[in-house]
């Protein structure tokens, strides 16, 4: 944890910076509460507003780091933004972003200004405008490609009432410029939802402008497997379950053998709690991965799961034959015994671990405080510590055996 020195009106005092952050969350839930009650008077006067944001920072956080002043008071003006009533009027929209951006101490970067500003654009129809603005932020998220590639699609799509020669190349020029964007999306692969704390990541209109992108991409590449890539961890990260569900039936049919959308499937009926479906998923890894160790544990986390001996013990079998390190073994033993509700045998599984790993080892040290639980009177207790013990065996385990993904 970084921490940091500031002096507050009582003196030199020392803060942890989680402390500060959460300090700076509290103001910044009462500055949230004034703007929705204020937004009016606060668009009519910009300049005064941020200057009582900046002197009550002044006042709660003396010495406040320039990085934390300068995200707080992009909070601000994504908050004013947020409640205003005039957040599609362009204008009003840059002259809220320009007297941020003269507030801020730190680079003055103004990324996200721009960013906000073109979808901004996007949403009041401007796409010519939106496309231009965007262009050079191509790398900074995922949903930004997409954006611009929109733009272009409706541009194509807008007829005159005469159709010329020259206004008939300009259209096919727009849709070829859609499809183009969406290459680069592939191309340049920018993280995912690094704008997350944007007003925009919330916006259903920018939301519905990707997900219609990407499976207009998916359409015109059916033999490109990135783009439902990219959709199947986008909608991963924003706990789309129904969207997931979509793309990876799209792309189990079309890249049967493909690990990752293989490895998506199996964590998805593992969440649905789809025992019969994980094991179809396990079969088919196996089927066209016959040599590799990640189907079989993925049999074995399964049938500890289910806590299914013979099932366990096949897998087990394959296991060793591949050469899987001993220390996983006897941990995934544990585990199943755990599982199991089998307390004498779990015992035992963990006296063995002690002796391979040495009294040394932390990890052992924290599983054997856990499994006190195991032993208690009451059930919720027994459950908490079954699952505390699994999850982080597995977590130590695919770690151990270079599992990727999961």
């Amino acid at each position: 944890m970084q921490c940091r020195q500031w002096n507050s009106p009582m003196g030199d005092e020392w803060q942890p910076e989680a402390v500060v952050r959460q300090r700076l969350g509290r103001l910044k839930k009462e500055f949230s509460d004034y703007i929705s009650v204020n937004s009016e008077k606060i668009d009519a006067n910009i300049p005064v507003f941020f200057g009582q944001v900046i002197a009550s920072l002044d006042k709660t956080l003396p010495g406040l780091s320039d990085e934390l002043f300068d995200q707080f008071i992009d909070a601000m003006a994504f908050a004013v933004l947020e409640t205003s009533k005039r957040s599609e009027e362009i204008p009003f929209v840059e002259k809220l972003f320009d007297y941020a951006m003269r507030n801020k101490r730190g680079s003055r970067n103004r990324a996200v200004y721009d960013i906000l500003l073109g979808m901004k654009m996007i949403n009041t129809g401007k796409y010519a405008e939106g496309a231009e603005q965007l262009k050079k932020y191509r790398s900074v998220d995922v949903i930004i490609c997409p954006a611009i590639a929109y733009c272009y699609f409706v541009l194509s799509t807008q007829q005159t009432p005469i159709e010329r020669g020259g206004e008939s190349q300009r259209l096919k020029d727009m849709a070829l410029a859609a499809r183009e964007q969406m290459i680069e999306l592939v191309r340049l692969n920018p993280p995912i939802n690094r704008l997350q704390d944007l007003e925009i990541a919330e916006d259903p209109r920018i939301n519905k402008i990707f997900w219609f992108m990407i499976k207009q991409a998916i359409d015109w590449f059916p033999s490109d497997r990135e783009f439902l890539r990219i959709g199947i961890e986008k909608a991963s990260k924003d706990e789309r379950r129904d969207l997931k569900e979509e793309l990876l039936n799209i792309a189990i049919e079309r890249f049967y053998n493909d690990m990752f959308f293989l490895r998506e499937l199996y964590k998805l009926k593992l969440e649905n709690r789809d025992a019969g479906g994980v094991a179809g998923v396990v079969k088919q890894m196996t089927q066209q991965y016959p040599d590799e160790i990640e189907p079989i544990y993925y049999g074995l986390k399964l049938s500890i799961i289910t806590s299914r001996m013979d099932t366990y013990f096949r897998f087990r079998k394959l296991a060793a034959g591949k050469s899987i390190p001993p220390q996983a073994l006897l941990l995934l033993d544990y585990s199943f015994e755990v599982m199991s509700g089998k307390q004498a045998d779990a015992a035992a599984c963990m006296d063995e671990i002690k002796k391979r790993f040495g009294p040394q080892h932390f990890f052992v040290t924290l599983l054997e405080y856990v499994a006190h639980d195991f032993h208690s009177d009451d059930a919720k207790k027994v459950k908490r510590s079954k699952k505390a013990i699994f999850d982080a065996i597995d977590q130590y385990c695919i770690k151990l055996l270079k599992i990727e993904g999961i």
